[in-house]
This record gives C-alpha cells, structure tokens and sequence, in this order.
C-alpha cells in the first residue's frame, strides 16, 4: 500500500463518529431474502481509496453475544446470509476467534441455504477452513466474497489495494479443497482512466479471473459508489475526478461475452438507500428521464442469471439509451 494514501485514509476514517445506540451486532435485510449478520467492529486494517469502513468497537465475545442471541433467525425468510465486519470477517483484530467461532455456532444448522462471508483473502487459512466446515458441515453452500477489484496491478495502485496475484489465486485453490467458493469482487470506475480504460480494465480482469481460477468461480461487478471520508471524495472535492454515469455501467455489461453473463452479478447500483445509508453519498449518475428505467433494468439482470436473456435485455436497454449518456460523456472529468 502507498504509505502517502494510507496515512491520508486513515485520518479520513477517524472523523467517521459511531452513532449513539449502533449495535454491536444486526441482521439487516439487503434485498428480498437476502440478509447481512453485521458486527460492527473496530474497522479494516487495510485503506483502499474507495472505502470508508469506520472504527466502531472493539469486539468481545462477551460483549457480541448477549445481544447475538436475541435475534431469532428463525423469524426471517433467508436464501442467503452476509456475515460481515467493518472491514474482513476472518480477520482476528476485528472478530476475535472464540467470537468467529460463536458466530459460526450461531448460524449454523439453521436450513439457510447459502452463507456469504466477506474477508480479505491474507486473513483465510487452513484452520479457519477447518473450523467453517465443521461448524457448519459438509453440505452447507459457502462463499468467501474477496475484494479484489482489478487484475491490473497499476490500477489497484489507484485503489491503494495491496494484492500478491500469485498469493490470492493460491488462497482461492486452497479454498476450492474445501469446497468452498468465491465471489471476486469488481470496480468499474477507477480514476484517473479514462470510461473506455475503465471499462476495458473490467473485461481484462474478467479474462483474467475466468482464465486463471475455478470453474466455478462467480464475479460481482460494482459501480464505484461515491462516500464520504474516503480519498474519491478528496479527489472529487478537489476537481480531478467524479462519478460515472450509470450508462457506463449499462455499457460494460453491453460489452461482456455472453460467455460470462451467468458467471457473475451485480451490486450497488442504485436500490439500497433504505437500508445502507451510512456513508453513501453518491450512486451512479442518471437523470431524472431514465433512473426509473435503469434501476428496472438492473433489478431483472440481477434476478435473471440465463445469458441469453440477459444479453438480449442489455441490448434492447443500450441501443434505446438516454441522451442523457451523451451529456455525462461531454462534461466528464478525467475518470469521471
């Protein structure tokens, strides 16, 4: 990571205050039947210059479970369940062992039939592999979701993301052994590149994670998302970057093969204002002529995972786009 970045991200992060009465731990629905288990812990030890992720509390398992045991799974209709921390769920600085074990325990035998934990890949080892499988035993469908935002290693510099290729794809095969798997995360929107070079280093990393990890391998791609007390707002209050137009978004899943269309989702477009408020300070832009249209769009390619329905809806949607489009492309910023 750049020294230069990650000190300016962190004084950042610690002008984000927790809000009085923040819970240690809450189920919070992102979508229909799917909910995030969050433990709202002490922040990522990482500063990638998209992400805002505060510093809330030092966890302990004394302090987790008594409220972790007041909330009655059983009352919720749940196909797939989050755990997350304010940074990586494996991580020990955030979610200390016996809590990681208490919250596996926890969720465990519960019939739900996925369960998602989001983490870096350094903090996943064997043991911990171990423990997910015996907790949660053999049938139980997992995913480690891993950020890992571009296979372009001048570009995650921009983000400030400290990834070894040669040691993320060997954390991947390790999780593979137990039939554990992975959803890669990735950003389209990365500053200081132009749209054409943002959107092309997304089909690059697609090439690239489909060439070079199991089959079975899923990607969710994500617009950036503008927050506050992050280094794109800097960049943005300064003048030397903005955010993309939801039509760029439009127009990298135009451009993917049909190949790939069920080999990946999509995530933080436009539809979580009720329920992740904390920090979301811009969405991708449209005008107030297409938003309607495109957020329609987006939910029916999320919902639907046929290719071939999706390449024909994605078609149909860019040849009709906005002109708005084009306004977005003239008054763009440099990345924006």
């Amino acid at each position: 990571m750049n020294e230069y970045l990650t000190r300016q991200i962190w004084k950042m992060r610690k002008n984000i205050v927790t809000r009085p009465g923040t819970p240690v731990v809450s189920l919070n629905e992102v979508k229909k039947k799917v909910y995030q288990l969050l433990f709202t812990s002490c922040g990522c030890d990482n500063a990638c210059t998209f992400c805002n992720y505060g510093f809330d509390y030092n966890l302990t398992l004394e302090m987790v479970k008594p409220v972790l045991i007041k909330i009655n799974l059983e009352d919720y209709d749940i196909d797939v369940l989050q755990l997350e921390s304010n940074g990586s769920f494996l991580s020990e600085r955030e979610i200390p062992y016996d809590l990681f074990i208490e919250a596996l325990k926890f969720v465990s035998h519960r019939n739900i039939p996925e369960i998602e934990i989001e983490t870096h890949y350094r903090t996943i080892t064997e043991k911990k592999l171990q423990d997910i499988r015996k907790i949660l035993g053999d049938d139980q469908e997992i995913y480690f979701e891993l950020g890992f935002e571009s296979a372009a290693e001048d570009v995650r510099a921009i983000y400030n993301k400290d990834i070894d290729i040669n040691e993320f794809l060997k954390t991947v095969k390790l999780c593979k052994k137990y039939n554990i798997g992975i959803l890669v995360n990735l950003l389209l929107g990365c500053p200081f590149l132009t749209r054409e070079e943002q959107i092309q280093d997304v089909l690059d990393s697609l090439d690239f994670i489909f060439q070079n990890m199991p089959e079975e391998t899923m990607c969710v791609l994500f617009p950036i998302n503008i927050k506050e007390n992050t280094m794109l707002k800097h960049w943005q209050d300064i003048g030397v970057y903005d955010q993309i137009s939801s039509w760029e978004f439009v127009e990298l899943l135009h451009r993917i093969p049909e190949k790939y269309l069920d080999k990946l989702t999509i995530a933080w477009f436009g539809t979580r204002e009720n329920t992740f408020t904390k920090g979301i300070s811009q969405f991708p832009k449209t005008c107030s002529k297409c938003r309607d249209r495109l957020i329609d769009f987006y939910v029916d390619f999320y919902s639907n995972p046929d290719p071939k329905y999706r390449k024909e809806i994605t078609e149909k949607i860019w040849n009709t786009r906005c002109d708005c489009d084009k306004n977005f492309r003239m008054n763009a910023k440099a990345g924006g």
